[in-house]
């Protein structure tokens, strides 16, 4: 593996981010808290925000994993695409709902639904694509506040592009 940085040693990782590291069973999820515990306080940091706007939000689980998930799918990311959040599941999130995301026809998203994940891949490969009819689609589904929350995940997703580029792998 061309490794960007080493890993930081299990036995050596602060308390915090120990207990998160045994808290997870997924090697990718583990390995990324490893790496990240380059930076513990910055990486506190973004924990605290990805979190919040991950799981505490007003678009729903299953608009918000959709959405995760297109963000991955335009990062490569294993270690993201491998996640599905029990909520989303819950909420009606399958394997053939994700398997839309793309899709220019998609069937089993709603109209919000088909709306955010088409911002979320614009937003993840080309932001400047995004013109004055996704807009008005994102303000025809969407609060603004929603809006805001929806832009601020698809960043918070694109760490996938730095997990990708360190090397970190989920088993299939």
């Amino acid at each position: 593996m061309d490794e960007l940085v080493p890993l930081v040693a299990v036995e050596d990782l602060p308390a915090d981010l120990r207990a998160q590291y045994e808290a997870t069973s997924r090697p990718g999820l583990r390995d990324f808290i490893r790496l990240m515990a380059h930076a513990p306080d910055h990486f506190r940091r973004y924990n605290d925000t990805y979190g919040a706007l991950r799981f505490n939000n007003h678009l729903g689980p299953r608009v918000t994993e959709l959405v995760r998930l297109a963000t991955a799918q335009t990062t490569r990311c294993p270690v993201c695409m491998a996640g599905r959040h029990p909520s989303a599941i819950e909420a009606g999130l399958t394997e053939d709902l994700v398997a839309e995301i793309g899709s220019d026809q998609p069937t089993l998203m709603t109209p919000a639904e088909v709306v955010a994940v088409r911002f979320a891949l614009k937003f993840s490969t080309d932001h400047l694509a995004i013109d004055a009819s996704d807009k008005a689609a994102l303000r025809q589904h969407f609060t603004p506040e929603q809006i805001v929350e929806l832009g601020l995940l698809c960043v918070m997703c694109l760490v996938g592009r730095f997990s990708l580029l360190a090397g970190l792998e989920e088993p299939s």
